[in-house]
């Protein structure tokens, strides 16, 4: 027999086996019916006595106090406290007399002027415009009616004037003419020679010394720290750089090492 069913292998394994025939076609499922109403919740059961609490057990016997280990070693030396206040500075000395302002020296000699360069060519002259065309003449007005003869007559009115011709277009103007080239600076005339400097005045006397303040009173010495890394480090000042933070973390390991309390 093989490990398979003769039913869903029949032809492998039951070669000489008719096949087997298909089932019978299964009905359609019928219709699900409502779920039925939910059934009203039991009372809640009466809560049961609480049981009583068990008697405490005897504390035990306190064990022997153990031997009291070796004394560490001594912290290094807290930080020492602020630096009194400086005392009052003295009052300055009297201002020494300012010197005598030594003598201005002489003004040097004014060098010669340098000659003038050349003046550049005239650029040449741009053409003339064209003349515009002239305007047509204004018509002539009528004459007058001549009067009778025999007693003057009256003299006719004078005829209008003819109407003024329009003004010809202006013509173009030329082009300006080329700028000739500007002509080469004059050479600088030698510098006037520099007039001797004046004597320095005398220098007026210091004035005395100030006394020195009284000296403020030191200040109290700080507790011994407690010797870790950590509290050594946040004592450091807040501007400390960290080169200085660094070389003091290696300053504290060293010491822990040579007192045995840091291994390698």
């Amino acid at each position: 027999m093989s490990m398979y069913s003769c039913e869903c292998q029949p032809i492998p394994c039951c070669p000489n086996m008719p096949p087997v025939p298909p089932p019978p076609p299964t009905g359609c499922m019928g219709i699900t019916g409502p779920t039925g109403a939910t059934g009203p919740t039991g009372a809640t059961g009466a809560t049961g006595i609480t049981g009583a609490t068990g008697a405490t057990g005897a504390t035990g016997a306190t064990g022997a106090t153990g031997c009291m280990g070796n004394t560490g070693p001594t912290g290094a030396n807290g930080i020492t406290g602020p630096t009194g206040a400086r005392g009052n500075t003295g009052a300055n000395g009297a201002t020494g007399p300012t010197g005598a302002t030594g003598s201005t020296g002489a003004d040097g000699a004014t060098g010669p002027t340098g000659a003038t360069g050349p003046t550049g060519a005239d650029g040449a002259t741009g053409s003339t415009g064209a003349t515009g065309p002239t305007g047509a003449d204004g018509a002539t007005g009528p004459t007058g009616p001549t009067g009778s003869t025999g007693a003057d007559g009256a003299t006719g009115p004078t005829g209008a004037n003819g109407a003024t011709g329009p003004t010809g277009a202006t013509g173009s103007t030329g082009a300006d003419g080329a700028t000739g080239p500007t002509g080469a600076d004059g050479a600088t005339g030698p510098t006037g020679a520099t007039g001797p400097t004046g004597a320095d005045g005398a220098t007026g006397s210091t004035g005395a010394t100030g006394a020195d303040g009284a000296t403020g009173p030191t200040g109290a010495t700080g507790a011994d720290a407690e010797f870790t890394p950590a509290v050594a480090v946040a004592k450091l000042p807040a501007t400390s750089s960290v080169p200085t933070i660094i070389a003091k973390v290696n300053e504290i390991i060293t010491a822990l090492k040579n007192a045995g309390l840091m291994e390698s």
